[in-house]
């Protein structure tokens, strides 16, 4: 158990099923009722089935019938008892046993004293169980310390049923056990009588009796085996269903614990009385604050000093930004003054060459003029006479 568990144990008021037993149940009456279902079987198979093979099978195939019979009756007891408890809290279930008029805002209120106490008188495991969860925040006023305490209780509850059902497992594991120990018995008569026929056979009536002893023991050997093969398989279905109901129940209780009970509770802290926290509050500004009137001079004088310093500063920069701006000014004019001289020169420039070209083209005007009388001469027909030098 943890150290917060014990914490919680600690704030338990008087409560019912102090160790927790509500779903356990009585060795010594599921011995005497597992007795009486064995006393009744055996007198009514007495009575009415003696000469069947029922009679025969319980009274003359020895004594492994006797306790694989008696504790598949035990079982049956404990499985009998088991359903009607859980029956009973499956009713328990459906009623409402935390009033949604109480509240739960005070912890040592009348109401919640009153509820506790009647939970405590009743006998199912759900009041148990939230009478159990609301004396511990009854006595601790927190909702931390009752879930500390659920949680507790569920755990436990939950290793409980795991443990109860052990020993009947147990049971259920050893009857086809000794089926298994009446077989070997039952062979081992089957091999004694089979050595002495093999001796003593000599007359007929002999070999009758020798044959019906190896008989009566594989009778013996297979019955048994029948018997607590078919024993075990019936009286384990209805354990492992009883066991699964009961697992499902203390989750149906969890969840009811969980949705209806624990939200309600309140933590510590969650109760404040905030209008006298306020009130405290605003009667430590008025005792240990200055009065309002005398922050009003020096928050005036800081908002002055802050305006001067706020104008100076901006004064300051505004004649930074200016004389950037006049720098920039007097850069953007020489730029100007630069490309207009460039552009000046540039128009003289081209002025003079095209003054080359007109005067190229002039004096080549000129000179065409010149030529074009020779050209019109050469342009007429000729007349070319070829001598030869010898007649000269």
């Amino acid at each position: 158990m943890t150290t917060t568990t014990k914490e919680s144990n600690k704030y338990l008021l008087l409560s019912g099923d102090a160790e927790r037993q509500k779903l356990d149940v009585n060795f010594w009456l599921i011995s005497l009722m597992g007795l009486l279902l064995f006393i009744a079987i055996y007198t009514l198979t007495l009575l009415f089935l003696r000469p069947t093979f029922v009679g025969v099978l319980l009274y003359e195939r020895g004594f492994t019938q006797f306790l694989v019979i008696y504790l598949a009756c035990f079982v049956v007891s404990l499985t009998v008892i088991k359903l009607i408890k859980l029956q009973q809290e499956s009713v328990a279930l459906r009623r409402s046993w935390v009033p949604q008029t109480v509240t739960f805002d005070n912890p040592r209120s009348r109401d919640l004293l009153t509820l506790q106490n009647n939970l405590t008188k009743q006998n199912q495991l759900l009041p148990i169980r939230c009478s159990r969860i609301l004396g511990a925040y009854i006595q601790s006023g927190s909702r931390k310390v009752a879930s500390e305490l659920a949680l507790d209780d569920s755990t436990f509850y939950l290793s409980a049923t795991e443990t109860s059902y052990t020993f009947p497992r147990v049971l259920v594991w050893a009857i086809p056990l000794l089926g298994f120990i009446g077989t070997v018995i039952g062979i081992s008569q089957a091999v004694n009588g089979f050595s002495s026929f093999l001796e003593q056979a000599g007359e007929i009536e002999q070999i009758k009796e020798g044959i019906g002893t190896v008989t009566s023991g594989l009778a013996v050997a297979f019955d048994t085996t029948l018997l607590a093969l078919l024993l075990s398989v019936l009286v384990m279905i209805p354990l492992v269903l009883v066991e699964r109901m009961e697992s499902r129940l203390l989750l149906r209780i969890d969840i009811y614990i969980n949705d209806f009970v624990l939200p309600r509770f309140k933590e510590k802290g969650e109760n404040l009385d905030y209008d006298g926290i306020n009130q405290s509050v605003r009667q430590a500004f008025q005792d240990y604050l200055p009065n309002p009137e005398a922050l009003i001079q020096p928050a005036e004088m800081y908002a002055k000093q802050a305006v001067e310093n706020f104008s100076q500063s901006f004064i300051t920069e505004i004649g930074k930004l200016q004389q950037l701006s006049g720098n920039l000014m007097e850069q953007i004019e020489k730029i100007n003054n630069m490309s207009l001289e460039e552009k000046s020169k540039f128009l003289e420039t081209l002025d003079q060459q095209v003054n080359v070209n007109r005067q190229l083209s002039q004096s080549m005007i000129t000179e065409i003029k010149h030529i074009q009388p020779i050209l019109e001469k050469l342009s007429k027909p000729r007349l070319i006479t070829f001598t030869d030098s010898e007649e000269l």
